[in-house]
């Protein structure tokens, strides 16, 4: 059950601040599960989550830091097991080093295009991070764009991340698709190849290509694991092919799972032949 914690409740906030700015330090309401940080506190604007403010925080499921904050310091968020999206202020400017660390559960991530300090460990060992949503602050209508990033190796997670970024200042996904030469966990390679496909903007042929075939060779992995939401994918997006659809079906039917339904569903919708005869 969730317990939210609303933008003006400010039990549990330990808080440093002068007559221009606050600095939240501590938390230690840790029943809240949902937490809407509050913008303003004794009158002065929150600018800082201070160092370590919500380490090891268990119950924390969803954090929403307000716009008044800039900066996001070392360790803010360190090790918040649950913590399964962060949504972060339009103005942040800066997330130093461990602030997001070994949240295991971290899948989404929003934050404005204006981030231009971001360490290669401001989100390490957050293996479940797919799901990158940037604000786009050189406009002024809140408009957004989602990118999937590399997950399992921290080096490329980091450089798709950066890539979302650069977006942003060129307008151009070349930067986004150069990284998936290098990466080899099947996860990763499919989870990009199926982002990009769905969402072709300024995709080329060449990488086109690339991306189907990565889908078109995952295909027998993915029906000897009976992933059948990927397979569906594969459907959706035409590479399953009739010349090989035999073959899957060949293959379903030693696994007996449910790809084996979807295949036989998807033969019968896209494959067979109906002949209608004339007779005058």
């Amino acid at each position: 059950m969730s317990i939210i914690k609303k933008s003006d409740d400010l039990s549990g906030y330990g808080i440093a601040s002068d007559d221009k700015q606050a600095t939240l330090v501590t938390f230690s309401d840790r029943r809240s599960t949902d937490i809407f940080l509050p913008e303003y506190i004794n009158g002065v604007p929150l600018r800082k989550i201070g160092f370590g403010a919500f380490k090891g925080c268990e119950n924390i499921q969803k954090v929403v830091i307000p716009d008044t904050v800039k900066t996001i310091e070392n360790s803010a968020f360190r090790s918040c097991p649950n913590l399964t999206e962060a949504i972060i202020s339009n103005n942040a400017e800066t997330i130093a080093a461990y602030a997001f660390e070994n949240c295991k559960n971290l899948k989404k991530v929003r934050l404005p295009s204006r981030v231009r300090s971001l360490t290669d460990k401001a989100f390490q060992k957050c293996y479940k991070l797919t799901d990158f949503t940037v604000v786009d602050m050189n406009k002024n209508d809140g408009s957004e764009k989602r990118f999937v990033v590399a997950c399992q190796n921290e080096h490329r997670r980091f450089g798709f991340m950066s890539a979302c970024l650069i977006y942003f200042d060129t307008y151009s996904m070349r930067k986004y698709d150069e990284g998936y030469s290098v990466i080899q966990e099947f996860e990763d390679l499919f989870n990009i190849a199926e982002y990009r496909l769905f969402n072709p903007e300024q995709l080329s042929d060449y990488m086109k290509k690339v991306y189907e075939n990565a889908i078109r060779m995952s295909i027998p992995k993915l029906i000897q694991e009976d992933q059948v939401a990927r397979l569906t994918s594969a459907g959706e997006l035409g590479i399953i092919k009739e010349e090989r659809i035999n073959d899957y079906l060949e293959m379903a039917s030693e696994i007996k799972g449910s790809c084996m339904a979807y295949l036989l569903e998807f033969k019968e919708n896209h494959f067979s032949k109906h002949t209608l005869e004339f007779q005058l």
